[in-house]
């Protein structure tokens, strides 16, 4: 089967656009404490489809989406799908410099931004301009190339219709991941089979929808089951308050750390508890699960996925998971372990109504992920490489194994990725940014859990003539803020060992220094 073919077979967002067209439920805003109609959301999906014809986007186009959570994103995301092109979701707060080079990095023709003025993006070399949508937001369009075409784009794959989702490069190199909507569909469609979400429900979500995470449960699973649906752009903890006591929240879906934070401040949250709490782009400590049922009687449900398959498994109602389980695989998700470095393979699997025996599958075991779910393959070359999958099975990169019951429990990465908040970061890419600065001979970027448990990202930097602060600048020039090192250290030069490979260790040992 050729690339052409999967994509054919994988079919058109009809399923999604119809839903969007019948959907009954509203979309409230915090930020601006403003609620969308189901109409007017239609209204504003409908104008931005006449604005973005009008501005030269046709079938086939990339574009890179920069919009943050609301209603905004979901007519965006909408118009896009509805006029044949292909969206490429990337987080709101990326400068405009970081915006065009990934444009030019995907062959994206066009960028869609809420956070950046037009004169902010023409700082890029990009003509842009405002499109209203409706008379409850506006965008900024950038087109990328002037009128043109990305310089080398055959159009060899009709990506008609197609999200191209950026992945955190567990796997490698920051690739798309190809996930046409009958996938995003079947997740949640997983999501309703498991633990339920319907019209009566009303979604509370913090993480920004480009999130994998978020995107399934704030743009997904709102359209397709019609539920309500309530964002922020960014976690604040009065905004949360306001929500969870005034909104009938029924589903909070948010990051480990926004669940540690609200512990901490003591928000009001905690007494008008959602009836099903999920946690997501990262381990949920014991702490603060334990703390939360203490104080709520309600227990956070880790949920874990990856932008390449979606939703795997997710902690069943009242279940305490601790030790790093992430719960059960989803109904309709198969996950099955293979022995890491080179060890025998097991012939384990755990599914819904399959679970091995306890004794038969060993730690350390790197876990594969086949469902309905799972992406078509990366995109590589304007070819569709699915070497990543085994026979229809995705390696997720992630050791686990699983118990008597099934449940399934991850213990690490077979690649060094650092969470930061639920937002992954490769720190190659970061560091390939950063010596683009003159002056600066040799940099490391490297992950460091602080005392709470939560991992910030430093860069030990060896420069000639430059200041914490003139790096510090660079990066908020070129790196969305979660890539941006919150400590940057200076050194004579960096410490390596007789192979040369820098010490991870000393450097560690360097900002615990600092911190004591």
């Amino acid at each position: 089967m050729t690339s052409n073919d999967i994509l054919y077979a994988s079919g058109k967002p009809d399923n999604f656009l119809a839903s969007l067209e019948n959907y009954k439920g509203q979309i409230t805003c915090m930020d601006i404490q403003m609620t969308v109609s189901s109409d007017q959301l239609r209204e504003g999906w409908s104008m931005l489809i006449r604005r973005f014809s009008e501005s030269g986007m046709i079938p086939g186009d990339r574009i890179v989406v920069a919009v943050g959570n609301g209603p905004g994103f979901i007519a965006v995301w909408g118009a896009i799908l509805a006029l044949g092109g292909s969206p490429v979701p990337v987080h709101f707060e990326t400068p405009p410099m970081e915006l065009h080079r990934i444009a030019c990095k995907f062959h994206a023709s066009f960028i869609v931004t809420d956070s950046h003025t037009e004169t902010e993006m023409e700082l890029a070399e990009s003509h842009s301009c405002t499109l209203e949508c409706s008379n409850w937001g506006q965008i900024v369009w950038t087109d990328v190339y002037s009128g043109g075409r990305s310089p080398g784009d055959d159009r060899i794959l009709d990506f008609a219709g197609i999200p191209l989702h950026p992945t955190s490069g567990t796997t490698g190199e920051p690739k798309l991941a190809v996930r046409p909507v009958r996938t995003a569909i079947a997740e949640i469609d997983n999501y309703v089979n498991t633990f339920g979400i319907d019209s009566g429900d009303t979604i509370l979500g913090m993480t920004p929808m480009s999130h994998a995470f978020a995107h399934g449960f704030c743009v997904l699973a709102p359209v397709m089951t019609g539920a309500n649906l309530v964002t922020m752009r960014k976690f604040q903890p009065k905004l949360v308050n306001q929500a969870c006591s005034g909104m009938k929240i029924t589903i909070i879906a948010a990051v480990a750390g926004v669940l540690d934070t609200m512990l901490f401040m003591g928000a009001d949250v905690l007494k008008n508890p959602a009836r099903k709490i999920f946690s997501g782009g990262g381990p949920l400590t014991e702490r603060t699960a334990k703390q939360f049922k203490r104080i709520t009687g309600i227990v956070p449900r880790p949920l874990y996925g990856t932008t390449e398959t979606g939703g795997i498994a997710v902690a069943r109602k009242d279940e305490l998971c601790i030790d790093g389980c992430v719960g059960s695989p989803f109904n309709g998700v198969s996950v099955r372990f293979v022995p890491h470095a080179g060890e025998e393979e097991k012939n384990n699997s755990a599914s819904c109504g399959k679970t091995g025996k306890e004794s038969d599958i060993k730690p350390m075991s790197l876990v594969y992920v086949k469902s309905e779910s799972l992406m078509s393959g990366y995109l590589v070359n304007e070819t569709i490489d699915m070497g990543s999958l085994d026979s229809g099975w995705y390696n997720t990169g992630d050791l686990g194994y699983s118990d008597s019951c099934g449940r399934l429990y991850l213990h690490g990465r077979e690649a060094e990725v650092i969470n930061i908040s639920g937002l992954k970061v490769l720190p190659r890419e970061v560091e390939e940014i950063l010596l683009s600065l003159k002056g600066i001979r040799e940099i490391k970027v490297f992950g460091h859990k602080n005392r709470s448990g939560s991992c910030q990202l430093y860069a030990a930097v060896v420069a000639d003539g430059l200041s914490v602060e003139d790096v510090r600048i660079y990066c908020r020039q070129q790196l969305v803020y979660y890539k941006q090192p919150s400590r940057i250290i200076l050194l004579p030069e960096l410490p390596k060992n007789a192979g040369g490979k820098v010490r991870l260790s000393e450097l560690a040992g360097l900002v615990q220094g600092e911190i004591s």
